[in-house]
This record gives C-alpha cells, sequence and structure tokens, in this order.
C-alpha cells in the first residue's frame, strides 16, 4: 500500500471479565475491586515500556479532550461516569487502556501513517499480559464476550482514516458507503466530514482473525484511495482553472486569516495537501510534516494545551481560533502557488 494511503491507524480492543457482569450492570464494590488489580498489575512492572495511571477526577475537560483527539480515549469514555472507572498510558503514549467504560477493559492504540498491523502486534501482546490478571470472558462459539454483542468475536475495531475530499466533493462517497456496509464493513466521516477525511472501520460481529480483518481494511482504504485519485487527476484535467482558483483561495485564506474555526482550518489543509500532491503549490512549512499531523494539532485541545498559557481555558474560548489562525499562517507563510 502506498504511505499516503492511510492517513493514521486505530485500534481497540474490548475484553471483559468472567463471572461479573457488563459495567453498567455491576455493582460498584465489583468494578472497584477490578480496577485496582489492573492498576496494580500495571504498576507492578515487568512491562517492556512502563504505564502512567491517571487520576480521571484530577484531568480538565481539556485534558480529558486532548487525550480523545489523540485517539488515547474513546469519546463515549471521556463523557462517561461511574465508580470503577481507570485509565492508563503506554510508554510514549503509544497505547492506553480504559478500566471500567463500555466494557472491563479496552486498549486503544494509534499513530499516523499505515500502522495497523504494527498496532495490532502492540496491543496483542499488551492483551496476553493483561490476560494473566483478569480471566477473560470467552464463549467457544462467540468468542470474546463484550457488552455490545454485535462486537463479540475477537472484540476488536479498526479504524483507518484515509484522505478523500474529491470522493466527498463529486458525492461518489455515497456508493462506497453502501458497498461498505453490505460486506460488514462501516464509512463514517471524521470531525464532521472536514477536509474530505473519513474513517473506514469493521462492523458487526468479527469471527475473522484478526489479522485477517486488518488485511481486509487495508485492501479496501487501498482501494478508496486510488478512486480518489482516479477522479482527482480527472476533475484536474476537466475543471483545471475551478481546481486552480479552489487552492489557490485555500492558500491566499490560510496566510491572511485572523480568526480560524477548526472545520475551517481542515478544509484549507486538505486543499493544500491536494495542491501539493497535484504539482500546483509549494509550501514550505509542510516539507516533512503531513497535513493531517498539521491538522490534528491544531484541534481545540492541542491548541489550548500546546500553545496556550491557561491551560484550564475552556475549549469555547474564542482565543483557540485565534491562536488557530495564527499558526496556520506560520504553517503557509512562504507559500506560493506554481504557474
Amino acid at each position: 500500500m502506498s504511505a499516503a494511503a492511510l492517513k493514521a491507524s486505530g485500534l481497540g480492543l474490548s475484553r471483559n471479565e468472567t463471572g461479573i457482569r457488563f459495567p453498567h450492570a455491576e455493582e460498584a464494590t465489583a468494578l472497584e475491586d477490578l480496577q485496582q488489580r489492573v492498576e496494580a498489575a500495571l504498576k507492578n512492572g515487568g512491562w517492556d515500556e512502563p504505564w502512567r495511571v491517571h487520576d480521571l477526577e484530577e484531568l480538565s475537560p481539556a485534558e480529558m479532550t486532548y487525550l480523545v483527539e489523540k485517539g488515547l480515549m474513546s469519546p463515549g469514555f471521556a463523557d462517561g461516569t461511574g465508580e470503577g472507572r481507570g485509565f492508563a498510558v503506554y510508554g510514549d503514549e503509544v497505547a492506553s487502556l480504559e478500566i471500567g467504560g463500555g466494557d472491563h477493559l479496552r486498549l486503544l492504540g494509534f499513530r499516523t501513517g499505515d500502522e495497523l498491523s504494527v498496532l495490532w502486534s502492540l496491543l496483542s501482546q499488551l492483551d496476553d499480559r493483561l490476560e494473566g490478571t483478569i480471566n477473560y470472558a470467552f464463549d467457544p462459539c462467540w468468542g470474546y464476550l463484550t457488552s455490545h454483542p454485535e462486537q463479540a468475536g475477537t472484540g476488536l475495531r479498526i479504524y483507518a482514516t484515509l484522505h478523500v475530499p474529491t470522493l466527498m466533493l463529486t458525492g461518489r462517497l455515497a456508493s462506497i458507503a453502501l458497498e461498505l456496509v453490505a460486506s460488514g464493513m462501516g464509512l463514517s466521516p471524521l470531525w464532521g466530514g472536514a477536509g474530505g477525511i473519513i474513517q473506514v472501520s469493521n462492523r458487526g460481529r468479527q469471527g475473522k482473525p484478526e489479522i485477517e480483518t486488518i488485511q481486509e481494511i487495508e485492501d479496501i482504504s487501498r482501494d478508496i484511495v486510488e478512486k480518489e485519485r482516479s477522479v482527482r487527476k480527472m476533475f484536474m484535467r476537466e475543471n483545471p482553472i475551478q481546481v486552480r482558483d479552489h487552492i489557490g483561495r485555500a492558500i491566499g485564506l490560510a496566510q491572511h486569516a485572523w480568526n480560524m474555526s477548526f472545520p475551517e482550518c481542515v478544509n484549507l489543509l486538505s486543499a493544500a495537501e491536494v495542491g501539493l500532491e497535484l504539482g500546483l503549490v509549494d509550501v514550505p512549512g509542510l516539507v516533512g510534516q503531513a497535513a493531517f499531523d498539521a491538522m490534528r494539532r491544531l484541534q481545540p485541545a492541542h491548541v489550548v494545551m500546546e500553545h496556550m498559557e491557561a491551560k484550564q481555558s475552556g475549549l469555547e474560548s474564542p482565543e483557540i481560533d485565534q491562536v488557530r489562525a495564527r499558526m496556520l499562517r506560520e504553517i503557509f507563510a512562504g507559500a506560493r502557488v506554481l504557474s
């Protein structure tokens, strides 16, 4: 697969302990006991990298959202409440563990680029170690049991992030989404669909081996990206002035705006990436840095945590849009449309 096919790779692996009910139905004392046993195992050492266990009550809303934006915490877990909930990050933020969310345990892994197989190798190793701490609920027919029956089997959810703005613009993405549903896969917009960023994922009960499903997701992603490139070339051939105008306006706005919402920022970076791939623009600020990485760094909580002194600032602060615009001007300094 081309290195540019997957913008990001994400995995989620759900597990539950046999003998106790799922978190939404279990008593607080049982969930707290599970949390304590798992956290003790994380702190006891013997891991290739150390775990950093967080106290959820001490994390601010901005810090929680920051973890979600990094792919280390699921939105549902961040919004959840209740007893027996814990959270830990592994090594240099290469993986994380949610305790007492929708399931008793959920391992998460996220990396930019085509890293699904690498992530699975890591999560599989961590999963094997955790199985020495709790007795996983497993059925010979259904596989690993989860709080949502349709996710039983391997318990693995796979997320491949793609950049397909032309397919979205031309309406071709709808038929692709229908085809995926028919094959047990799903397609959903990321960030509300801004910039043509989407995620392909597996749906329903998973009976195939994990690596086989990962390969299937990779193959599907390759096909979608190839369609995007084909339609993009056709669009450029048939509407060259419209394409150049769209990309040129995006760069001009990015260079001179002083207030920028996140969706608008994603759209501008998306247009710039298309221009770079078509050889229509020069953007020195994006050399050696993928546009997708820039998009991630311009998310609200990233801006607050990494570029604003008041780390407790609300995520609705108007200053975020101002700081984001400044960062975008810096990225696009010296950018130009090629003749």
